[in-house]
């Protein structure tokens, strides 16, 4: 049964309170989220959390990850962080990054791990994130499709086998974003990535689209932008697209002098670029956003919030802490040897994100 169809960020009351009153009865539900198409039921129902393993043809026991409405409690499920370590987690949500953290008491057992550990993640789709607050209750959300199978971005996607076994589905118009969500662990060491986001959206037919930010997108972004493509394009031709843009940037400015002049030695001419802001478009076509610093992190942070899961620091991708860091510095207004030492930086960097993103196809 179609309980309703919905543009993007359509939050209507009597969609949602429909939602609630089938998860309180035990249905299982098909739900746009920020990532792929999910079934969803109320975490607390044991008997339809198995009924979502029945319908997705998995025979091993392994518990189901959940999504919850808001940072500001979601210490009353797990156990945080301690510290400053903290915001390495909150500041991921909401957005496309499951966590695996200690769960409390109060979490019903058959959604642990054998470690006694919870995955969760406060997603940064308005519908959903209003059902979880309507109903004040964990979610169990998984990707809509048999184990093994592609997930679905569009509701033409989806498996006819699955739309006969749920209850109910919510369609959204416009396709999902795709990929399920980056799932990390917290360890004392710190974080422990077990699912790159990357490598689920990244099919061997696809195309990578990387876009690298600075502030001005007239010599660092261009610049690592450009060694960034060159190597890739040695090791993966036509596997990758890469575009820079700058977050303070006005549209159509050339690179400074001293960047188009370094980078000849690399055999790389910048005399054609024409730099340009950080616009929604892009951040929507970039699968991974690699800031030059943690200044311009931050701005993306704030500007684009609903993408703060594929946004990383250029000297720290993959991984996400930047504590202590602060990034490629800006060359503007320096000598030839400043310039010539940043693209060193920028090219030690290159050679270590290259094999990663490699990985991705």
């Amino acid at each position: 049964m179609v309980i309703a169809e919905l543009h993007r960020g359509e939050t209507p009351h009597q969609v949602v309170i429909e939602v609630v009153r089938r998860l309180e009865r035990g249905q299982v539900l098909i739900l746009p989220t920020d990532t792929v198409y999910g079934l969803h039921v109320q975490a607390q129902d044991a008997a339809a959390v198995e009924r979502i393993r029945t319908i997705k043809l998995i025979k091993e026991h392994r518990p189901f990850n959940v999504i919850y409405s808001t940072v500001t409690d979601v210490n009353r499920w797990v156990k945080l962080p301690d510290g400053g370590n903290r915001l390495q987690v909150i500041n991921t949500w909401p957005g496309a990054v499951t966590w695996v953290l200690p769960a409390k008491p109060i979490v019903p057992k058959h959604l642990l791990g054998d470690d006694q550990t919870l995955g969760i993640r406060i997603p940064s789709h308005p519908l959903v994130r209003t059902i979880c607050t309507a109903l004040d209750d964990l979610i169990v959300s998984t990707s809509a499709n048999r184990h093994g199978n592609k997930p679905a971005i569009r509701k033409e996607e989806l498996d006819p086998y699955l739309l006969e076994e749920v209850d109910g589905v919510v369609y959204e118009i416009e396709p999902l974003s795709g990929g399920p969500s980056e799932v990390k662990r917290w360890t004392p060491a710190g974080p422990q990535i077990i699912r790159p986001r990357l490598q689920e959206v990244t099919p061997e037919t696809a195309r990578v689209n990387i876009l690298v930010v600075c502030s001005s997108n007239q010599c660092r972004s261009p610049m690592a932008a450009s060694l960034l493509a060159q190597k890739l394009k040695e090791k993966a031709e036509g596997k990758f697209i890469l575009r820079s843009a700058g977050t303070i940037a006005k549209t159509g400015q050339r690179p400074t002098l001293l960047s188009q002049e370094v980078m000849k030695d690399y055999g790389i001419d910048l005399s054609s670029h024409r730099s340009r802001p950080v616009t929604l478009e892009l951040m929507e076509w970039a699968d991974v956003v690699l800031a030059m610093t943690t200044d311009q992190l931050g701005d993306l942070h704030a500007m684009f919030p609903d993408f703060t899961e594929k946004v990383y620091l250029f000297t720290t991708f993959p991984e996400p802490d930047v504590e202590g860091l602060y990034g490629i510095e800006d060359p503007r207004g320096m000598n030839k040897e400043f310039y010539q030492q940043t693209v060193r930086d920028i090219m030690f960097h290159v050679d270590r994100i290259l094999p990663k993103l490699l990985e991705t196809v």
